[in-house]
């Protein structure tokens, strides 16, 4: 059924209805949740959801489809099963092509209203199979322990599918209620507050509806037509046919052989400029069924390349300098160091109270650095340099009593500066007595973590940071000109730029400044609802509102700060991103998945991030005490390894990148090839981002993988030339069946305490599949690679030498 008419008023009927937006706006509820559609905007409704289409503008148009789930069930018998979720402005608008897919189909269907039947019906069941291969799931079972949740709606739903089922036969409530252990009144109370009608109303209403695809199609008899719906005899099937349309079940047969009922709707339909420019648009047979985009690569390994800046291993986070006390963390970071070549570690805190700096006596104040010193030592053993953030104040030489992490760093400005110089003295010649001017000229020293907003990272005014900034840079150029100073983050909380006037500052006052940095995440806080909340201390991380950027904004963030750094001619100063992920929440469920691994991969090796000399990771664990940490071993933890000590996907991402040789041969859009030596490296991968809904933080609660925008799998047909002699080829590949202990652990069942065998299943199964052997090359090398979304692929070829 096909119309261009809306309904305000909350409704539900069976089967699925697309509703798709010619002009103007469209308001669609269904259920709790309002979408808002605008032009070329497709959204899908589900069988019997609650929903009401409400027009938002007077020149609004748009056409409805209905397919009747008697007639998707008779071509799909999983119907009932299923779940679809097809929203199209959940994607970019540079990612719309599986539901440009659907647009053509929709297209074809309507823009030729005078189609016979047969082939009108050909095209449906072209879109519904799309429809069900694309964008459908099968509903999940539901728990025992959960069946109180919304029991009334769901037991109505149970009843609304048998009945779809069973219409056929002598279905009667009193027999669900006895197989179901319910009492019949209630059952029949519940099905009409939600339905609207009673049971044996809506069997008829079924029947009916079955048999008017009977009366369409067959030229069976009325008496054949009334026993195939379900009806007794024919003189009930008459009333019924005679009380909902006013005729005879003949004299509607005979309407629909004229071909009345929907011919001016579709005509109507038909003229519409965006049919008729989706219906011309040409589609393949194999883009219908395959849903995979094809690559063909051919490259010369001789082919001139250039060098491939390797900002990722330059330095990892590990969250407060307290961390590294703890011999869990040690293990994996050594572990760690093994595979990815990191060269600096990054922390923070080291002013913090559990690490005992001051201590006061009858003599007054003194300062204590054996732990430090032990962090210290810890990372000379395995040759790590350190990266060294000077926060935050202690007790007691705060001003105020300020903080925001658990671990209650101090986030004010000192009682007085010369306090602060003391302590920032003390430790500057602590470091460089034991380990020598020359060692420590390697080390950075960042003064502060963030910039001030709103007091989250520091709790005084922007001139105070100046100022703080100015004395500190100066006392440790002071010791000696070979130090490493440089700022706070610019962290982009806000739209203004305060590092600009930072910039400007040093160089008016003869500053020193010796790298900048900044901190880049692709959550945003919502800060006008988050300053609404009541203040609480420490923050709960759940009551923080986000949003999320999009897909480009590292990429953007690092264009625009090389163009500031040029505009104040610092573009030959080291730029650094000291922290950078997808995100700072520790709660964040995707920092557990396999789209990590790709999300890093696709921005490392963006054009764009050869503007940083390097690029930190946050963090290195999910053992964090910034933080509370979760009792599950998955959490949203921002870590390459979770606390249990399992490698996440995004751990391989480092891996796979620390693989890549020094000289860039090829690249394009989701591939790379590098060579080193005589050896090849080639890296392909199936990057896919959060839709439009997650971004404005709408679908907080959705399952892990159901937030992205549709995407296909990628088939790489490589074709390399020139290349000749005998190499060992390891075949790498990372997805959600192989190397996503995450995904391992939903499948197990989301156990929140794992014990030593279950724990080392999990590290064992989070390693990438591995495919070994040897080729003879003779000038050719041919290889087919299938990537599926948020998929990887790494090929080494090594050569051998006689």
């Amino acid at each position: 059924m096909m119309n261009d008419t809306n309904s305000e008023e909350l409704h539900q009927h069976s089967g699925l209805e697309i509703i798709w937006l010619f002009t103007g706006k469209l308001k669609v509820t269904i259920g709790p949740y309002d979408y808002h559609l605008h032009e070329d905007d497709l959204l899908l409704i589900n069988h019997f959801e609650s929903h009401r289409v409400i027009p938002q503008a007077l020149n609004t148009r748009f056409i409805q489809l209905h397919m009747d789930s008697l007639f998707i069930y008779k071509h799909n018998h999983d119907f009932y099963s299923l779940n679809y979720d097809l929203k199209s402005f959940k994607n970019s608008e540079d990612n719309q092509h599986p539901y440009d897919v659907v647009r053509i189909l929709f297209s074809q269907l309507i823009a030729y209203p005078n189609k016979g039947s047969r082939a009108k019906n050909k095209d449906v069941l072209r879109l519904l199979g799309y429809l069900t291969s694309r964008f459908s799931r099968k509903l999940p079972t539901p728990e025992p322990e959960n069946r109180a949740l919304n029991k009334d709606f769901n037991i109505v739903q149970q009843i609304l599918n048998r009945v779809e089922l069973d219409f056929k036969g002598k279905v009667t409530l009193n027999q669900i209620a006895r197989e179901q252990h319910y009492n019949s009144s209630y059952l029949s109370d519940i099905f009409r507050k939600n339905v609207g009608v009673t049971f044996k109303a809506y069997l008829e209403e079924v029947r009916i509806r079955y048999s008017l695809f009977l009366l369409q199609n067959q030229g069976t008899s009325i008496m054949n037509v009334a026993l195939s719906s379900g009806f007794s005899d024919e003189k009930s099937y008459y009333k019924a046919i005679k009380s909902k349309f006013s005729l005879t079940p003949l004299q509607l047969r005979k309407k629909y052989q004229e071909g009345n009922n929907d011919g001016p709707d579709l005509l109507g339909a038909s003229n519409e400029p965006l049919i008729h420019h989706y219906a011309s648009l040409p589609i393949e047979l194999k883009t219908i069924e395959e849903h995979t985009i094809h690559s063909a690569i051919v490259k010369d390994i001789q082919a001139d390349g250039y060098e491939l800046k390797q900002v990722w291993n330059k330095m990892m986070n590990i969250g407060s300098a307290n961390t590294l006390l703890n011999q869990n963390i040690r293990d994996q970071i050594k572990e760690m160091r093994e595979e990815i070549p990191i060269e600096y570690l990054r922390f923070e805190g080291v002013f913090n109270q559990e690490l005992d700096v001051i201590q006061k006596d009858r003599e007054g104040l003194k300062f204590n650095w054996k732990f430090i010193n032990n962090i210290l030592d810890y990372m000379r053993e395995l040759e790590l340099k350190p990266f060294i953030c000077l926060s935050y104040m202690p007790l007691l030489f705060a001003s105020k009593s300020t903080s925001f992490f658990n671990y209650q760093g101090n986030t004010s400005p000192p009682k007085e500066m010369s306090q602060w110089l003391s302590l920032v003295q003390s430790f500057m010649m602590n470091c460089i007595n034991r380990y020598g001017l020359d060692t420590v000229s390697e080390w950075y020293f960042q003064i502060w973590t963030e910039f001030p907003v709103h007091g989250i990272h520091w709790s005084g005014t922007l001139e105070q940071y100046f100022e703080l900034y100015k004395q500190t840079a100066l006392l440790i150029k002071g010791i000696s000109p070979s130090l490493k100073v440089g700022p706070a983050a610019e962290n982009f909380h806000t739209d203004d730029q305060l590092s600009e006037k930072l910039l400007e500052f040093c160089q008016e006052n003869a500053v020193p400044l010796d790298f900048y940095s900044c901190n880049i995440y692709h959550n945003r806080v919502k800060f006008k609802d988050w300053l609404e909340r009541s203040q609480t201390s420490p923050v709960d991380i759940k009551v923080i509102p986000f949003q999320y950027e999009a897909k480009n904004h590292t990429k953007h963030l690092l264009e625009k700060t090389h163009r500031m750094l040029k505009a104040h001619d610092k573009e030959d100063m080291e730029f650094i991103v000291t922290r950078w992920n997808f995100s700072w929440d520790v709660t964040n469920f995707l920092h557990d998945t396999a789209f990590m691994a790709t999300f890093i991969i696709d921005n490392m090796l963006d054009p764009a991030a050869v503007h940083a000399k390097a690029i930190g990771f946050l963090s290195a664990s999910d053992i964090l005490y910034e933080w509370d940490i979760k009792s599950n071993p998955f959490f949203g933890g921002t870590g390459l390894v979770n606390t249990e000590g399992i490698k996440k996907s995004a751990y391989y991402a480092f891996v796979f990148l620390s693989k890549l040789g020094g000289t860039v041969f090829a690249k394009g859009k989701n591939y790379i090839m590098t060579k080193q030596g005589g050896n090849i490296q080639i890296l392909a991968y199936n990057h896919t981002y959060p839709d439009q809904l997650f971004m404005k933080g709408d679908q907080s609660e959705q399952h892990s993988y159901d937030i992205f925008e549709e995407s296909n799998d990628m088939l790489f047909n490589i074709h390399l030339q020139n290349i000749y002699g005998t190499y060992k080829c390891k075949q790498y590949s990372l997805n959600r069946k192989h190397g996503s202990a995450y995904d391992e652990w939903i499948r197990m069942g989301e156990y929140a305490d794992l014990n030593h065998e279950e724990t080392d299943y999990l590290k064992n199964i989070s390693r990438p599949s591995l495919q070994l052997k040897q080729l003879t090359l003779t000038g050719d090398f041919h290889l087919t690679l299938h990537v599926p979304v948020h998929g990887i692929e790494c090929i080494i070829l090594n050569k051998f030498y006689k």
